[in-house]
C-alpha cells in the first residue's frame, strides 16, 4: 500500500478487500471489526496524551523555605507557586514562634503551606524543599520518631489532596522562597501576608529562577 495515500483512500482499498471473493469469507468479514480496532486504539493513545500534557498543565510547583537561625528566636516561613510554566501564583510570608530545631520549623511551615494550598483549592501541588531531611522525613517517617507528630499532621493533610509530590531543591533554584522567609527577621516583617502575583523586590531573581 502506498504511504503516500490519504487515510480516507486507505480506508477505501481496505474495505474493497471485502469485495475480492478470493478471500476467505471469513477473513473479510473480519475487515470491518480490524479497522474498528485500530480506530478506537489510536483515539485511546492521542486522549492518553491529552490527558496526561492536561495533567501537567493542572500542577502547582511550590517552592517553600523555613529560615531558622536558634531555638531562641522566632523563624520565618514563605512559599510560592508557580504553574507549568513558570508563571508566578500566590506567595506568602508567615512568622513562626521559637522551635527547638531546623526541621521541627521546616514541618511547622510545610503544615501551614498545606493548609494555605487547601485554603487556595489547589488539587495537585509539587512541593519543592532545598532542607533534604525533611523530604526524607516525609518519604520515611518511621525513620524520625522524635517528629512523629508533626509527620502525622503533614500525612493527614497531604490525603486531602489527589496529588502532592515533594522533591528537593538546590539553594539556588530555591532562592527567591528563601529570600521571602529571611525577610521575617531581617527586616522585622512579623505581619503575615498573602499575595498574589511575585514579590517586586525580586522581580529579577524570579524571572531567572523560572528557568531551573
Amino acid at each position: 500500500m502506498d504511504p503516500n495515500l490519504s487515510l480516507a483512500n486507505k480506508l477505501a482499498l481496505w474495505l474493497d478487500l471485502m469485495l475480492v471473493q478470493s478471500i476467505p469469507i471469513d477473513s473479510r468479514r473480519a475487515i470491518p471489526w480490524l479497522l474498528w480496532a485500530v480506530w478506537k486504539n489510536m483515539n485511546a493513545v492521542i486522549f492518553a496524551s491529552t490527558q496526561e500534557s492536561l495533567g501537567m498543565q493542572s500542577q502547582v510547583k511550590c517552592n517553600i523555605h523555613a529560615n531558622w537561625r536558634n531555638d531562641k528566636l522566632h523563624c520565618g516561613g514563605s512559599w510560592i507557586t508557580r504553574d507549568h510554566q513558570g508563571r508566578v501564583g500566590h506567595h506568602a510570608r508567615e512568622a513562626f514562634t521559637s522551635s527547638p530545631d531546623k526541621l521541627t520549623a521546616e514541618l511547622r511551615v510545610l503544615i501551614w503551606i498545606l493548609q494555605s494550598m487547601q485554603d487556595l483549592q489547589v488539587q495537585e501541588v509539587v512541593i519543592g524543599s532545598d532542607h533534604c531531611d525533611l523530604v526524607e522525613a516525609i518519604k520515611r517517617p518511621n525513620d524520625w520518631p522524635r517528629y512523629r507528630w508533626l509527620l502525622h499532621q503533614v500525612t493527614v493533610l497531604t490525603r486531602e489532596f489527589p496529588l502532592v509530590c515533594f522533591e528537593n531543591e538546590s539553594s539556588a533554584s530555591n532562592h527567591v522562597a528563601r529570600e521571602i522567609a529571611k525577610s521575617v527577621m531581617r527586616n522585622s516583617m512579623f505581619q503575615s501576608y498573602l499575595a498574589l502575583g511575585g514579590p517586586s523586590w525580586l522581580h529579577d531573581r524570579i524571572r531567572q529562577e523560572s528557568a531551573f
